[in-house]
Order: C-alpha cells, then structure tokens, then sequence
C-alpha cells in the first residue's frame, strides 16, 4: 500500500505538536514513554521530489505545527455559524437587531479510523494522534485550526504567507469528543467524533 497524495489536501488541520510522529529512518516512534514500531505499512521517507508533501519532518514533531488530519473514510465535515446577536420589536414593530459576532462550530467524524497513520490512506492524523491531543493539557485549551472546503490548491490555505490563510483560520476548544473501538486487528479501528466552538 501506498499513500495517496490528495491534490486538495484535508480538509482539517490542527496547530499541534506531534508526540506520535514516526521517525521513517527506524520506523518507530514514541507511543507513551516506549519506542515502538506501528503494526502495519512502513511509514515512507519524506520525498519531496516526489510530490509528498504531507509527512512533516520527525525532528519538528515537538514544534506546534499544523497537522493534517486524515481524509481516511471521513464523514461530512459540518460547518454551522452561531450567529451571537439581539433582538428587539421597536414600538412601531419594527426589528431592530444588535450583531455581536458570528462564532463557528465545527463538527466531523470517522468511521473505521486506524490507530496510526501508517495505516490511513493519506498519511495523515488518524485516531491515536487525535486522542492524545484532545486528552493532553493543549487539547484543554483554545488552539488554532485550518479548514480547507476550497477546490484551491491547499498551500493557499495552510501557508501562513498565502492569501487565503486567515480566512480559513479559527481558534477553537473542544466541546465534545467521542472515541469508540469498533474492531482489533493489525491495528484497532476507532469510530471518532468530534465537535469544535469557536472561542
């Protein structure tokens, strides 16, 4: 099996470190304090030359750097705006509404996830890396994502000096995560759900 490289990326990226990055020269990475080998397809070598872009490099796996989350059998990623507002009749019956600000809510989930990202289609995220995150002090807390629902090509997005990157840019907290084992095997296999607000 090979990696696909996706030409209009993930659709979600997370500004985090990256404990569970395989180092490609050994194939191993840190799994809680042991080095370990992930069950499954060797995790291939960053080659640029080749088009694959989407490893990010082992010795930055401890620098907050936006991570690609897999697109390995997403479901529909939901985008809903909470627009924060008031509202009055005026004595005439007239509405008069105050806008305070529009606040996104984002919500997405995988069906038979893969424990690592050896094992997903694209090399991406998958569900071990997203529930240590949501589990560590960073998941805690407001972190910055990108979201990617243009057919542009995805460096306008997720490079910080493109144009299109602070559209796309919000920062969010957790409100909700769901990590279920649906099947053991090579790996486990994870149905994940979960639910973002804008802060």
């Amino acid at each position: 099996m090979s990696f696909q490289t996706l030409p209009k990326g993930s659709a979600l990226y997370i500004e985090a470190k990256d404990p569970y990055s395989i180092n490609t020269a050994d194939n191993t990475f840190d799994y809680k304090g042991a080095t370990l080998t992930p069950p499954g397809n060797i995790y291939p070598s960053y080659d640029l030359a080749a088009g694959r872009t989407w490893p990010i490099q082992h010795a930055e796996r401890l620098i907050p750097t936006f991570r690609r989350v897999t697109e390995h059998n997403r479901g529909p990623l939901t985008l809903d705006i909470n627009r924060i507002e008031q509202s009055t009749r005026m004595a005439n019956g007239t509405l008069r509404k105050y806008f305070i600000a529009d606040k996104l809510n984002v919500s997405v989930s995988w069906d038979m996830l893969p424990s690592f990202r050896n094992e997903t289609v694209d090399g991406g995220w998958a569900a071990e890396d997203l529930k240590n995150f949501y589990e560590s002090a960073d998941g805690k807390l407001p972190f910055k994502i990108k979201i990617n629902p243009t057919v542009f090509n995805p460096i306008l997005i997720t490079d910080s000096t493109m144009p299109l990157s602070d559209d796309y840019t919000y920062n969010v907290m957790f409100t909700s995560a769901d990590f279920t084992v649906v099947k053991r095997g090579l790996q486990t296999y994870w149905n994940v759900t979960i639910a973002l607000e804008q802060v």
